[in-house]
């Protein structure tokens, strides 16, 4: 792991100086507005008397991180192979970094991209769900269905849930990247593994639920927003979610990391640069 927080240190430096993040996160964060505001305005007229910003919440959340998704995955196949391709990775071995350590500081550096791209999405929901009708209780036609202390903790526990699952795409990518001689390259492969992996992940059944990917917010969804949305709908359960099915995604996800950043680091010590 040697040099790894040096280039951590570097590479964080370089990312948090470049506009295009700073512009990512923005647009994040008003996909994130944008899509809670439409989902209020959508229910409008459904006889929802308060609480409409809950569902409005979950609906804009899931879009950003959806999103999210998809940034983390693109960074780590570009972030490894583009350094391989630019020789910046060599230059680096150089100055005294091991290949583990450039890989623990690619981990790292998804790592504080992850949270601040997490953040940002939920920022953007939650004020949309505010303008939509705000937080108070839950009520459909004079029924009252939850207030602040049933829902806030879900939400918690909802996006506390999706973190590792994140940090494994990302892991993931990074392990594809490792292989990868282009960042072109890199990116494709990684996008187009994800894309497959989520279309054909359902025929897993029930042993999806120890697959990375089933508990992270993707195009085909069956993380824990999609409980949420039907938490806080018009198709509301009071059914909470299955403490197997939360244990299984949170095992899974940081076993994944685990795997799939070993595996990397393999690889690119194997690999002539």
């Amino acid at each position: 792991m040697r040099g790894a927080l040096l280039v951590f240190k570097a590479e964080w430096g370089r990312l948090a100086a470049a506009r295009t993040f700073h512009a990512v996160l923005l647009l994040v964060c008003l996909a994130s507005l944008a899509r809670a505001i439409s989902d209020g305005i959508t229910l409008e007229g459904h006889g929802i008397e308060s609480g409409q910003g809950w569902h409005s919440l979950a609906v804009g959340w899931r879009t950003g991180l959806v999103l999210s998704t998809l940034i983390l995955a693109f960074s780590a196949a570009r972030g490894l192979a583009g350094d391989a391709q630019a020789w910046i990775l060599r230059l680096a071995l150089t100055r005294g970094t091991s290949r583990a350590g450039m890989i623990t500081a690619r981990l790292m550096l998804g790592l504080g991209q992850l949270l601040l791209l997490v953040l940002c999405s939920g920022a953007g929901a939650w004020l949309g769900g505010w303008f939509a009708g705000g937080y108070g209780p839950f009520v459909v036609d004079g029924a009252e269905f939850g207030d602040r202390s049933f829902f806030a903790p879900e939400f918690w526990r909802v996006g506390f849930g999706v973190l590792p699952a994140l940090a494994a795409t990302y892991a993931f990518a990074l392990f594809v990247s490792a292989f990868c001689q282009s960042a072109v390259t890199a990116v494709a492969a990684s996008m187009g593994l994800l894309l497959s992996f989520d279309l054909f992940k359902e025929l897993l059944g029930e042993g999806s639920r120890w697959f990375f990917l089933a508990h992270t917010p993707t195009l085909l969804d069956s993380s824990g927003f999609t409980y949420l949305d039907n938490l806080c709908g018009l198709a509301t359960s009071t059914a909470l979610w299955e403490e197997g099915y939360w244990r299984a995604g949170m095992v899974s996800s940081l076993a994944s990391v685990l795997i799939f950043t070993i595996l990397a680091i393999v690889v690119l010590r194997r690999r002539a640069l």
